[in-house]
Parts: C-alpha cells; structure tokens; sequence
C-alpha cells in the first residue's frame, strides 16, 4: 500500500490539472442563434477535445438542438419552451453540425480541434497556408517567411497520427492519396512555433 500511495497521489494531481484545463463555452440558443449572429448567440465555436459546450434557451418557443447527419459526434437535447440548457462534452476532433429541428434557420457548427491547439501563445503560434484543400491525393504547405524545415503532422477524426512527413522552403509537396477520406487537423512544427488547421481529404 505504501509503494502505491505515491501513484495514487500523482494519479489524484494529474486528473486534477486534466480537469483544470477544461473550458465552458456558452451559447444563447433561440431565434436568430445562428453563425451570423454576435456574442452568445454565434452558435459556430471552435473548441478543444475535452471542452464543454452549454447552449441556454432564452427566447419562447419549443427548440431543441440535434446534431446532423455527418457531425462527428451525435448529440441531441430535450425540447425547451421556457428557459433550460442542455451541455455536451466533446471528446473527438472533427466538425459538427447541429440544429434546431422545428427551426431550421437556428443552426450552427462546433468544430474541435486537438487539446492545446487553442492555447498557444501568439508568439509560438505558426501561419501557415496549405492548398489545395481539399484534396485528394497532393498538398502544398507554404511555410511563412523564415521558416525553411518543418513536420507535417495529420491526426484523424479519433485523434491518431494518421501521416507524419518533412517539408522544406523548397519542397513543400506532401501526397496524401494513403489518408482515407474525411476531415484531418493538421498541424506543422518548427523549431520554434505550432500551428494547426482542418484539411479535408477527398
């Protein structure tokens, strides 16, 4: 028991940290909530893996929210009519579509990227471009001015690596024809700096 205590402990600090770095992100669900829509009521967020989103009701009227055909995940709430709020956690990178089922004009789309992605600092941060995208069997990483070498990293829908290469200034080139079809965050690291973004494989 003793040899134990100490896992145990670091086993207790490690899940707290975990359940430090977790985020609320809130949503104003009710006429008018869409992706055009400011504040609260913007229901298209970009999130990491772990976050929690709430939407809370706030105008009359029987809505719900259900995610699409295609989301990632599938997630459906109760039907409110007078206040409430529904929250989901999510656990898996990719994009979901999600709506109101009476109300077609309420709809939004919460993409999840990789744990982390969101919080690296402006100066680590790394701008990238890649085209085209999607694609189907070539890419093209540009590299910003004074980055000659990188690692190109594409991590699927369950967060494995599902491809890794090297590119240069000089050949940026990347063929993805082994990646099967759907949706991918890429990321690319320098020395110094991370960026990441969504790339589509067709």
């Amino acid at each position: 028991m003793i040899k134990k205590l100490p896992f145990i402990l670091f086993l207790i600090f490690s899940l707290s940290l975990t359940a430090q770095t977790t985020k609320v992100i809130t949503i104003d669900w009710g006429l008018g909530s869409n992706p055009n829509a400011t504040g609260n009521a913007n229901a298209s967020r970009t999130i990491e893996v772990g976050d929690k989103v709430t939407w809370n009701w706030y105008s009359t009227g029987s809505h719900n929210v259900k995610s699409g055909a295609t989301s990632t995940e599938t997630f459906e709430s109760a039907y409110f009519t007078n206040g409430g709020s529904y929250s989901k956690t999510f656990t898996l990178v990719g994009e979901n579509y999600y709506v109101c089922t009476p109300h077609a004009n309420m709809f939004g789309t919460i993409t999840v990227v990789a744990e982390g992605a969101l919080s690296i600092s402006d100066t680590k941060r790394l701008n990238f471009d890649v085209f085209p995208n999607p694609a189907s069997d070539k890419v093209s990483i540009q590299l910003p001015s004074g980055a000659q070498n990188a690692t190109v990293q594409f991590y699927d829908s369950l967060g494995r690596l599902a491809l890794s290469k090297k590119v240069t200034a000089t050949n940026d080139k990347i063929d993805v024809n082994a990646l099967s079809k759907g949706i991918y965050i890429l990321k690319v690291f320098t020395e110094e700096k991370i960026g990441s973004q969504k790339f589509i494989k067709n």
